[in-house]
């Protein structure tokens, strides 16, 4: 019989490096990703052989067509699609395989997911200050309030983030 583990693991999209970091350790250590469920936090593996494999995620909102075959064509599975997330694998024995081979489209992927951000961050602020006033609505806060937290710390992670990459770009 197979060994299998399912294994819950939070992470937000400004942590996508450390994400297919651990995803690909677990390759490493033998344990092949199966699948995840559909909200990308519960991850199902099977225990097998040691493995390299490359790992990627991508957010794209809007994919065309032509989005998962040219990384089809190139060799790259995916493991993974929902709501404009991508989670990519590909093995390889020598040389680390990358989808984001230069800067500026690791900072294009980052500003789309700035803007969904502010957006959700916006809307929030909105629900907030126009049920304030509701009584009905402060058993709710404890929601409200750290979800704030969460979606704004993932905003300013991403911001640092291209700023550095930003700052890397002009040493090059």
């Amino acid at each position: 019989m197979n060994e299998t583990k399912r294994v819950f693991k939070w992470w937000d999209s400004s942590q996508s490096e450390i994400i297919t970091a651990w995803l690909e350790n677990m390759e490493a250590q033998g344990w092949h990703l199966t699948r995840i469920n559909w909200n990308g936090l519960r991850f199902h593996f099977e225990k097998g052989a040691s493995r390299k494999m490359s790992y990627c995620v991508d957010y794209q909102p809007k994919a065309d067509r032509n989005y998962a075959s040219i990384f089809e064509d190139t060799g790259w599975d995916k493991i993974y699609s929902s709501a404009g997330w991508y989670i990519w694998r590909q093995s390889y024995q020598d040389t680390k395989p990358e989808i984001f081979t230069d800067i500026d489209s690791i900072i294009d992927r980052n500003k789309r997911l700035i803007s969904v951000f502010t957006a959700l961050i916006a809307a929030q602020i909105v629900i907030l200050i126009t049920n304030i006033n509701n009584v009905l609505f402060y058993p709710f806060l404890f929601l409200y309030i750290p979800l704030i937290g969460l979606l704004g710390i993932s905003l300013y992670r991403l911001v640092v983030e291209n700023k550095k990459l930003l700052a890397k770009k002009e040493i090059l």
